[in-house]
């Protein structure tokens, strides 16, 4: 009899670590589940924070050169565009035009080492950004994003 009280009370201990351990690997699963779930809402609105890249330009001469490049990208009226440009302008000139596709300049960049700056969009189009090099010697890059973060939509 007493072997028997001890199964059963080694049984009942086992059943019980059992359910302990049932109770834990839930709270762990849980836990991992919620810190997925974070996870993925976190790199979620990153992703749909982050602007959009409509284009870019880059280009490096060490010895004079009078040329052009262009980019274009269509635009809806409303969106908001930024400009990241970097320039090392050694000699000559370089310059940033933004044209509609009528031909008509719509916006031109400053003159500068490096700048950021944004234009709205008055109206639906396609876009054109010129660089025009003129006797240069250096070296420039432009990225041309939509600003999603702040360009109304739709449901605005």
């Amino acid at each position: 009899m007493s072997g028997l009280m001890i199964y059963f009370a080694h049984v009942s201990l086992t059943n019980s670590n059992l359910k302990g351990y049932m109770v834990m690997k839930k709270k762990y699963i849980i836990l991992i589940s919620s810190v997925l779930v974070v996870t993925l809402g976190i790199i979620s609105v990153y992703l749909l924070s982050q602007p959009a890249v409509l284009g870019n330009m880059s280009s490096e001469y060490s010895e004079q050169v009078t040329t052009t490049s262009d980019i274009s990208f269509a635009g809806e009226a409303g969106n908001r565009i930024k400009f990241v440009f970097e320039s090392d302008v050694i000699s000559g000139n370089l310059d940033m035009t933004l044209y509609d596709s009528d031909g008509n300049v719509v916006y031109t960049l400053d003159h500068a080492k490096e700048l950021v700056t944004y234009l709205t969009l008055e109206q639906s189009d396609t876009y054109t950004l010129v660089a025009k090099c003129d006797n240069f010697v250096g070296a420039y890059k432009i990225f041309v994003y939509l600003d999603k973060e702040n360009t109304p939509t739709a449901s605005s």
